[in-house]
């Protein structure tokens, strides 16, 4: 790995680091992870991205980990992008070579490196530049955002075709009732609209979006005005967990879900609409199965949707601690099940999906009534890179 940054005056006789002209960027620290090697690898096409995988962490000291594996490529180069840096540009846009000016790290095709960099849209974004193939822009999934729990970026993954779902387009999060200014300011910088209400009528009334003046969700009500598991009273922990696993059949079989979900595949794939943020009340059930629908149309393996829709669990731990300590000692343990997510719950989607429709482009076309030019637009929008062949 070589990092590339602003150095002091190297003592006399000792050879001075390479470095680059990122203003700003402080590398603190960096673990080489593979050889480098070429040997025995095939190598990436120039319009495929040879990430196999790719996660940016962000960490509480204002640092972030920048993790990789690319076996197409022989080196990588990360550039940290700064405040209204690539502006105007999507995400799997940009400069593809530079002067070295953002450039923090050049490491080997499986490396890992954390530093320091600015901010651009409220995010710490980084471009990862393969020596063969095309590079790849991320982010901490998180936005971190204090008054909306489980805000994140749905994008970021990778495809089995070995295309990415661009990050920056879509977002997911819990209701925005509480949004403070400076959180609703992000949301501006982000370019997020439409936001998209996945709650009932009823709920939407009782705790509204606290978007700014003027501003109005758009309501796709996925359970038609029927009671939320917000509402619902659990007699015993086995009756709330076939609660959940009922209402997520029905987000797949009920007319007013499919309805819904098919109104936010198309805000999706608008390409003249900013990007989307949908949400519901927790950010986890009507959302969870909106991100596992949409990430499986993209072709996302089902392993990783799965991933990302039990990350919901760790996104919403202070949350439901504060849940837990508003419930009565007695009925404490009948509302657990209800307070987060179980891969049981997501399968019950997916198993009705089969039972109704048999495969899940079947949903798509038969549930959702999607015809092929319509999941092209959504491929064409949200995903970047070429198929690998």
């Amino acid at each position: 790995m070589r990092l590339m940054m602003r150095a002091p005056r190297a003592p006399r006789g000792r050879k001075r680091a390479r470095v680059g002209a990122a203003v700003g960027v402080v590398v603190l620290v960096a673990a080489g992870c593979g050889d480098g090697s070429r040997q025995g690898r095939a190598e990436a096409a120039p319009g495929v991205i040879p990430f196999t995988s790719a996660v940016v962490t962000d960490h509480a000291d204002g640092t972030s980990t920048v993790r990789w594996s690319a076996p197409g490529a022989g080196s990588v180069t990360v550039y940290a992008e700064g405040e209204g840096e690539d502006e105007g540009k999507g995400a799997g846009e940009g400069r593809e070579e530079g002067d070295g000016g953002g450039r923090v790290a050049v490491g080997e095709a499986r490396d890992a490196v954390t530093l320091r960099a600015g901010e651009q849209d409220g995010r710490r974004w980084f471009r990862l530049v393969p020596d063969r193939g095309r590079s790849l822009r991320l982010a901490d999934r998180s936005l971190g955002l204090d008054s909306v729990p489980n805000f994140r970026d749905a994008g970021g993954y990778r495809t089995a075709d070995g295309r990415w779902v661009a990050m920056g387009k879509l977002y997911r999060s819990a209701s925005l009732d509480r949004l403070s200014a400076a959180d609703r300011r992000t949301l501006r910088r982000l370019g997020i609209d439409p936001v998209l209400d996945l709650r009932t009528a009823g709920e939407a009334r009782k705790q509204p979006d606290a978007l700014g003046e003027g501003e109005r969700p758009r309501r796709l009500d996925v359970l038609g005005g029927g009671e939320s598991l917000a509402n619902t009273q659990p007699t015993s922990a086995d009756h709330a967990r076939t609660l959940l696993r009922d209402s997520y059949a029905d987000f797949v079989a009920a007319k007013t879900g499919r309805a819904a979900y098919r109104a936010l595949f198309a805000e999706a794939a608008d390409p003249d609409g900013e990007a989307v943020l949908y949400h519901c009340t927790a950010g986890k059930d009507r959302t969870g199965w909106a991100s596992a629908a949409l990430l499986t149309a993209l072709g996302v393996p089902r392993s990783t949707v799965v991933r990302d829709y039990l990350a919901s669990n760790r996104y919403l731990t202070a949350y439901n601690r504060q849940a837990r300590a508003q419930l009565p000692d007695a009925v404490e343990d009948a509302y657990e099940p209800l307070l987060g997510v179980r891969k049981t719950y997501l399968d019950a989607s997916f198993a009705r999906v089969d039972h109704d429709y048999g495969t899940f482009d079947h949903y798509l076309a038969a549930g959702l009534r999607l015809a092929d030019d319509d999941l092209a637009a959504l491929r064409d929008e949200l995903l970047v890179g070429e198929p690998e062949s």
